[in-house]
């Protein structure tokens, strides 16, 4: 392949335009030239192409390691967490124990437990209709307000 330069090796340089340098050269000559540039620039694209795919390659590769390095919690970060999950279940678990043997040796307390709350239900029911009586006669006396304004 012979490059541009060879086509620009006259002798004398006396600035004559483009067109009639490469005119004094063969056709032949100049699409040889032409096909062999054009090849190269295919060529060329052809590794830029491949290069930018590899690049693309390496970086999602640097992504992903970076990803199982850096973003994921470390195997000592999970040793600990289970070893406070493990502290937690022994804990919930004695909570468990505890409330069981309470529950049984509570069972008499249940009974006792049970007429506490029957006497205050009780009582909050009477409450209730102590207030129920109140509200009552707080609306009748509404009433005999209502109707003496409207007679006077």
């Amino acid at each position: 392949m012979s490059s541009p330069s060879n086509l620009d090796s006259s002798p004398e340089k006396d600035g004559s335009p483009l067109e009639e340098r490469l005119a004094q050269f063969p056709n032949e000559k100049l699409v040889q030239e032409v096909i062999s540039v054009w090849d190269e620039v295919i060529r060329i694209e052809q590794e830029l192409a491949n290069s930018r795919q590899r690049t693309r390659a390496l970086e999602l590769e640097l992504a992903s390691m970076d990803l199982e390095k850096g973003d994921g919690p470390s195997i000592t970060d999970l040793e600990e967490q289970l070893r406070v999950m493990k502290m937690r279940c022994g804990q919930l678990e004695a909570k468990l124990e505890n409330e069981k043997i309470r529950r049984i040796d509570g069972t008499d307390n249940s009974d006792s437990r049970l007429e506490e709350l029957q006497k205050e239900n009780a009582r909050l029911l009477k409450v209730e209709e102590e207030h129920m009586i109140l509200i009552l006669d707080m609306e009748s006396q509404i009433d005999r307000l209502i109707s003496s304004l409207k007679d006077s």
